[in-house]
């Protein structure tokens, strides 16, 4: 099995033009991919080949200035690229059978399944892919932060000898931090990770025919939110407490299954392509570290609603 490391640069459209080609389409197209770049590794995570292509945009033709900058990329080179069809064709053959791919950060696959689903192409052969980011986080103590693939070259004191923001010299970066990793041992957390899920999905997905939740409000009062049943059992979770609402549109709550005992319900919340709203849920059994956590937060929410509320009162006092 080969480990490919894939790197992507994509086209950015102004605000109004997006909206109009996404309405158009009916589908979610935040950007164009206008190069893919990929490093081929072995088992020994040696790099034995590399593919590089410029592909030319369909609906988002004009070059976005700051992408242009920031890749190096210019008008006339995008124009000569080859239309993602046939750059499709080319990449999945040079990918071969049997490989996964690595990328830094969970934006790349994403993204070039959005281009392939408006060109009318299965991108379900992209769909064993893993974020080298989390595995290096794990295996480094990054814990949940964000790190930039500069920080885990010089984490590993890795030279950049190359500009970065072009997808070839990306992919390689990539792929000379995968060589200082477990990546087999990476794989099969990574695998283990998503299985622990009792449920995973998403919610309101437009892209995958959903409506879409209008409102949050709508959201929380759904079903598979407001009324979940227990995957176990079947029956119906009784509320645990009121939903903890933390930074990045992210919802948590408790039930109680009266057969399997408390469970944590997780959403995280995204725009979709038509304004409405989507969500990733999860529901895990509830360990002790998860229960505690979310009570310290109900108990910090509780105090700044108080505070707010003493400032307000304050506030009117004084006007009158």
């Amino acid at each position: 099995m080969y480990y490919i490391t894939l790197d992507l640069e994509w086209n950015q459209a102004y605000a109004q033009k997006a909206l109009a080609v996404q309405r158009q389409l009916s589908a979610r197209l935040r950007g164009e991919v206008i190069q893919i770049g990929a490093v081929k590794l072995d088992e020994d995570m040696q790099p034995c080949g590399s593919y590089q292509i410029i592909v030319k945009p369909k609906y988002f033709k004009k070059l976005h200035r700051h992408v242009s900058e920031l890749t190096g990329i210019t008008q006339d080179q995008m124009d000569l690229g080859t239309p993602l069809p046939e750059a499709e064709v080319s990449f999945r053959k040079w990918c071969g059978s049997d490989f996964v791919f690595l990328t830094w950060g969970p934006d790349d696959i994403p993204m070039l399944k959005e281009n392939l689903h408006v060109h009318g192409i299965d991108g379900k052969w992209l769909m064993r892919s893993y974020d080298l980011q989390v595995i290096f986080n794990r295996q480094t103590a990054g814990l949940n932060k964000q790190r930039s693939l500069e920080y885990a070259m010089e984490y590993f004191e890795i030279p950049q000898r190359l500009p970065a923001h072009d997808a070839l010299n990306d992919a390689y970066f990539t792929a000379l931090v995968a060589a200082k990793l477990d990546v087999p041992e990476g794989v099969r957390l990574y695998d283990s990770g998503k299985k622990e899920h009792l449920v995973d999905t998403v919610i309101g997905d437009a892209d995958a025919g959903d409506d879409g939740y209008v409102t949050i409000e709508e959201m929380l009062e759904d079903a598979p939110v407001a009324a979940p049943e227990c995957p176990q059992c079947k029956t119906k979770l009784a509320p645990g407490g009121r939903p903890l609402h933390t930074k990045g549109q992210r919802y948590t709550f408790v039930y109680t299954c009266e057969k399997c005992g408390d469970m944590i319900m997780t959403l995280k919340l995204h725009r979709n392509f038509n304004d409405t709203w989507r969500a990733k849920l999860t529901l895990d059994k509830a360990t002790e570290d998860k229960l505690e956590s979310y009570k310290n937060g109900i108990e910090k929410s509780n105090i700044r609603k108080k505070t707010s509320r003493r400032r307000r009162s304050k506030k009117k006092i004084t006007q009158n």
